[in-house]
């Protein structure tokens, strides 16, 4: 036996009606629809649930014992479609967000605020710092990182996609030397000669001004590590050494520093990645955010997307 919620919704529908005809007019059905709604009711559950009285129905004795569930089920689904009206607009709902300190502190706060300011009732759950590997990829609604996920590590329902691309440049105090004399740039074999303040391991940033310096031939040299983008920050402006910074970055702060272009003349790029659920499986809250941020973006690039 098995009962559909339509055959309810029509019994109730007729019963509170008083009629077959009239009910059928409630929900705006015809009424062959809705008596063969009824008749399969009846038939599952094995005896009538109304009988014919001049124009028309009372209800028998199963039929008033099976009238509170099937106003039950009518308040349930009602306050479903409350919630589904809801979460349409963006009345309810979460959004959850991983990213690395970086992406998160100046490329995500902006557009979170925004949004936040828009949609007040939606709850936002962002988690920063360093992405383990073990972190569960699948737990999160969207992840920013510095660099590309291996696309076997991605849930099935997720994709990857370069989302923006700046520029890296190197970050010295403004009474250094080379600022004094009015460069523009440095060389890698220049940079190396220096003390170099470093960002913690996992840094996107770090790792690559490690590949290109390995790219180049030369070896990096380690004076100094911080942890974090404020420590590197008072290390470079203390003169503890040079440091790498993002362009974009760099125009929010307005360090008390001095950039200079690294690889004359073409400089030197990293790109940030995007992990999202494929459209089938996003929420209307990603989708509403993605559509925020991405009609902000300023340096948006085209780039590669890689699904699981």
């Amino acid at each position: 036996m098995k009962i559909h919620a339509e055959e309810l919704l029509a019994f109730l529908a007729v019963a509170e009606a008083e009629g077959v005809g009239r009910g059928a007019r409630m929900l705006q059905r015809s009424q062959p629809t809705v008596s063969e709604r009824l008749r399969a009711l009846q038939l599952n559950l094995g005896e009538p649930l109304y009988q014919r009285s001049g124009r028309g129905i009372k209800l028998t004795a199963a039929g008033e014992s099976l009238l509170p569930y099937a106003r039950r089920l009518r308040e349930s689904l009602e306050e479903v479609e409350s919630w589904s009206a809801r979460r349409q607009n963006l009345q309810e709902g979460s959004l959850r967000i991983a990213a690395t300190n970086t992406v998160a502190n100046y490329f995500l706060m902006e557009h979170l605020a925004r949004f936040r300011s828009a949609y007040p009732s939606i709850q936002l759950q962002l988690k920063t710092g360093p992405l383990p590997d073990a972190l569960s990829l699948g737990s999160w609604d969207l992840l920013f990182t510095e660099e590309q996920i291996v696309a076997d590590h991605l849930p099935q329902h997720m994709e990857q996609e370069a989302w923006r691309e700046d520029e890296l440049v190197a970050i010295l105090p403004r009474d250094h030397p080379w600022v004094q004399e009015g460069r523009q740039s440095a060389r890698w074999e220049e940079i190396l000669q220096q003390p170099i303040v470093w960002r913690e391991a996992h840094s996107g940033i770090r790792r690559r001004v490690e590949a290109a310096i390995a790219h180049a031939g030369l070896c990096a040299r380690y004076s100094v590590e911080v942890t974090g983008v404020e420590a590197l920050r008072d290390a470079v402006a203390a003169g503890l050494g040079i440091g790498f910074a993002s362009v974009e970055a760099l125009d929010k702060v307005r360090w008390p520093l001095a950039s200079l272009r690294l690889e004359p003349p073409r400089g030197l790029f990293w790109t940030l990645f995007l992990i999202r659920p494929q459209t089938d499986f996003q929420s209307r809250a990603v989708r509403v955010f993605l559509q925020l941020l991405f009609s902000e973006e300023k340096h948006p690039i085209e780039g590669t997307r890689t699904d699981s």
